[in-house]
């Protein structure tokens, strides 16, 4: 019947431009609704969970949306693209292409970060050749391509009113006498070479027995002012060309040529010179800024140990040695206490019998000197060999794992190693994913964030490090060369994507941030800027809960954003309870009146304020009464959530000492067990990083258990325990550690929530 209906009313209604027309919605507890969605507008589906929100918004208006857009796409192209099933309904007509922002984090790849998300990298591998400045990584002096012309205005900037020596290097031919080196030199037109700090002139009988591998032949020597700008621009040009485009220029004293003292001050004052990138004090080429560089996407930038992943599997010593309480006597080492590995179990003891070491004593009570002889051994470099065992030499528990690693064409060997390795940063590039040479470039910024006095230099991992609030910050402080308009034009689009981060709440990650450790509402929220950097227009965009773990503080920052969007001509179609939300759409779709088979019904579709005025006069999809509406009951504070009249004592804790990862400022904090207890704050005040990286991994520490988890649902880098002096009481916290998540770990009385969104349910 009321399929007949739906049909019936969509034949009779007439075509409107300014709405998305749904008739006969019946897709999962959806009975037969019409609606018309107004286009151009910020549109909230509220109504209690499970009464069909997502039926709608989702399963029916974003997969006709998405369906029709792929099917103007040829069939070939077709074949590539994911088709979404039509949804049950009888018509859906004047809808725009749609594009779904969902709370599921689709992210499965370690390669993916914010700045890769929000395409922030594409734009910094581009800006950073035109501000960026090139050090020279053995003595840090400032490398830059020079010309004739900017090699000149130096010199008589620096020089005026000394003579100076022009030369460039020639290479000696091995085995070459001088007297030979100095003839071909004399036919070639030059007659003084600077050897020892000295003028040596080659036509005459040399006693120079030996030279080294070049020799610096002098092009000319020349009074420095402006009246010989020409000369010199010349001899410089002359220099660089027989040079291969490195010369010397070297200022002298009057008594240049019969001076030999090398602490004279003609010997202090050589300027050297390169017209590539190239460091003329260290004779060093660097690579040059191309954008591959700059990306640890691409082969030549990423770090060649890790590939731009920024962690390396590696054996992890905590399970390794998972309990320290045991000493080495009672096999504190848990490979070496099974019979197969037994022998290596002796080889420790006889060790420490040599070296005075206590085996009876817990291992954690060991002075650190000896803990580091048990792990690292007698040998401290260089890969483990056979003649460890033949000299009775101990190779430590590393070197055990180094010599089990070159057996790995075993299968149990693998399946063992398996048992005891786990993700770690990434030693070389330090979680930073790119190589060395992309580590020369670096800006230099006068910002007063930090220290007003001084410049703030950064290379490209450490400015994606910073908080993204700071990164906004300082990069509004560039210099950049009035010309160069594509610099400025890389430059306001970063620092565009970067507010938009900000405003909606999310400027405490860095641009590093690996997307899979994003949580749903963070990565909504990202996908929101980036649309907001494409600039997208007559767009449907559809949203599943984006205030979700936003502080009430940050909710208004995420309405002005989904204004902006909306200002741009798109249409907002926002699934939310958050009360903010709900009381800023231009138009309200309540979804009821229960859950399940009592929901999918039409309570209301119309603006708020006629919504909250109505009492008992609910308007349904047919324009007959329809039941109550919880939502306005909630809104108008006629019902609301009571506080507990009583609240459940704790008489004991756990009590972390001096709590300082990430932002947390070496905090002392009380955790009361048997009790719900509640962690709040705004938006990157560090409560995910006091529960998930200090308590969470640290009980699991404490019990043996590895803290390396998939990057997916983990909160720090690579899984460590997080930084803080020491856990008081964690044996009472063992038996109740169970992660939010539904991760294994025993359950308990104990449950600790982070939490910052503080709304009022609907």
């Amino acid at each position: 019947m009321g399929w007949k209906i739906g049909i019936k009313q969509g034949l009779a209604a007439p075509a409107r431009n300014d709405c998305v027309e749904i008739r006969g919605a019946r897709q999962n507890n959806l009975k037969g609704i019409d609606l018309d969605l107004p286009l151009g507008k910020l549109t909230v589906v509220t109504g209690p969970s499970g009464s069909g929100k997502s039926s709608l918004a989702f399963e029916t208006i974003y997969a006709e949306g998405q369906r029709r857009y792929v099917e103007t796409f040829s069939p070939y192209m077709r074949q590539f693209l994911d088709r979404m099933d039509k949804p049950r309904v009888d018509d859906i007509r004047g809808i725009p292409p749609a594009i779904a922002i969902e709370q599921a984090n689709p992210v499965k790849s370690s390669r993916s970060t914010v700045g890769t998300m929000t395409e922030i990298n594409d734009y910094l591998k581009l800006l950073w050749p035109h501000v960026a400045k090139a050090f020279c990584p053995n003595c840090g002096r400032e490398i830059r391509p020079e010309t004739a012309q900017s090699i000149a205005d130096e010199i008589l900037q620096d020089c005026v009113g000394r003579n100076v020596l022009v030369t460039f290097w020639v290479a000696v031919p091995p085995k070459t006498a001088p007297c030979a080196f100095f003839d071909f030199l004399q036919r070639q037109g030059y007659l003084r070479v600077w050897i020892g700090n000295q003028v040596v002139r080659v036509d005459v009988d040399p006693k120079i027995k030996r030279l080294g591998a070049r020799v610096q032949v002098i092009q000319d020597r020349i009074a420095i002012g402006e009246e010989n700008r020409a000369r010199i621009a010349e001899a410089i040009e002359t220099a660089l060309r027989f040079g291969k485009g490195k010369i010397n220029v070297i200022a002298i004293s009057e008594n240049a040529q019969h001076s030999t003292d090398q602490e004279s001050p003609i010997t202090n004052h050589e300027f050297p010179f390169s017209i590539g990138w190239h460091c003329a004090y260290c004779d060093l080429d660097i690579r040059p800024p191309t954008p591959g560089l700059l990306s640890f996407n691409n082969p030549l930038g990423a770090c060649p140990e890790c590939r731009g992943f920024g962690r390396t599997i590696s054996i992890d010593l905590n399970k390794a040695i998972p309990d320290r309480t045991r000493s080495i006597k009672q096999g504190v080492v848990r490979v070496f206490r099974g019979a197969e590995f037994g022998e290596s179990q002796k080889d420790l003891l006889r060790a420490c019998a040599r070296e005075d070491i206590d085996t009876n004593v817990p291992f954690e009570e060991l002075p650190k000197a000896d803990q580091d002889f048990v792990i690292d051994g007698e040998k401290r470099s260089g890969d483990y060999t056979e003649e460890d065992y033949e000299h009775d030499r101990w190779y430590g528990v590393r070197g055990f794992f180094r010599w089990l690693e070159s057996k790995t064409y075993k299968m149990h060997v693998r399946v063992l190693l398996s048992r005891y390795r786990a993700y770690i940063t990434c030693p070389s590039c330090k979680g930073g994913r790119y190589q060395p040479d992309a580590l020369n470039y670096k800006i230099s910024i006068k910002s007063e964030i930090r220290n007003p006095k001084f410049e703030i230099v950064l290379s490209l991992p450490e400015f994606q490090a910073l908080p993204i609030s700071d990164a906004r910050d300082l990069l509004l402080n560039v210099d950049i060369a009035a010309p160069n308009k594509t610099a400025q034009m890389l430059c306001d689009e970063i620092c565009a994507r970067l507010n938009y981060l900000c405003e909606v709440g999310v400027g405490y990650l860095t641009l590093a941030r690996s997307t899979r450790t994003l949580s749903g509402g963070e990565v909504q929220r990202v996908n929101l800027t980036t649309c907001l950097g494409a600039s997208l227009v007559n767009t449907l965009f559809v949203m599943d809960e984006p205030s979700i773990g936003l502080h009430p503080r940050d909710v208004g920052q995420l309405v002005r954003v989904m204004r902006n969007l909306r200002d741009k001509g798109n249409t907002l179609l926002v699934v939310e309870h958050e009360e903010q939300i709900i009381r800023a759409a231009d138009n309200l779709i309540d979804l009821g009146p229960g859950r399940g088979e009592d929901g999918g019904e039409l309570v209301w579709n119309g603006p708020l304020d006629d919504f909250l005025a109505r009492n008992g006069e609910n308007v349904g999809s047919a324009g007959a009464p329809a039941p109550q509406s919880l939502t306005r009951d909630y809104l108008t504070g006629r019902k609301s959530i009571p506080s507990p009249k009583s609240r459940r004592d704790w008489t004991s804790s756990i009590k972390l000492v001096g709590a300082r990862q990430h932002n947390l400022k070496n905090i002392d904090v009380d955790l009361p067990l048997g009790v719900f207890a509640c962690v709040t704050g705004v938006s990157g005040s560090g409560k995910s990083t006091l529960i998930h990286d200090v308590l969470y991994r640290n009980l699991l520490h404490a019990r043996g258990q590895s803290s390396d988890h998939q990057p997916s649902q983990s909160y720090g880098s690579a899984g460590e325990p997080g930084a803080c002096k020491s856990v008081i009481g964690a044996d009472r916290g063992e038996s109740n550690c169970r992660r939010s998540d539904g991760r294994p770990g025993a359950t308990g009385a104990h449950s600790a929530v982070d939490s910052d969104s503080l709304s009022r349910p609907v």
